[in-house]
């Protein structure tokens, strides 16, 4: 089994487990979350996923809104 690493946006709230990204904000400023890893969004470095997040949300790393986790899974 091929495996590589996998980096997710999970926001630092207590909505636990309900509180990693699955998709950029909505118009509306919704965020859409869930709690499965399978179908998060995820990048294949940190640069990518801070890439993405200044584009597609509000959420700042500086400003403690979300830490990135990485995961050793399936490709």
């Amino acid at each position: 089994m091929n495996c590589k690493w996998k980096y997710f946006i999970v926001l630092n709230s207590n909505d636990f487990p309900h509180n990693i990204v699955e998709y950029k904000e909505s118009p509306d400023g919704e965020l859409p979350l869930c709690c499965d890893f399978s179908v998060a969004i995820n990048f294949d470095s940190p640069e990518k996923l801070n890439e993405w997040v200044n584009k597609n949300t509000h959420l700042s790393l500086e400003g403690g809104d979300y830490h990135i986790e990485g995961h050793y899974l399936p490709e």
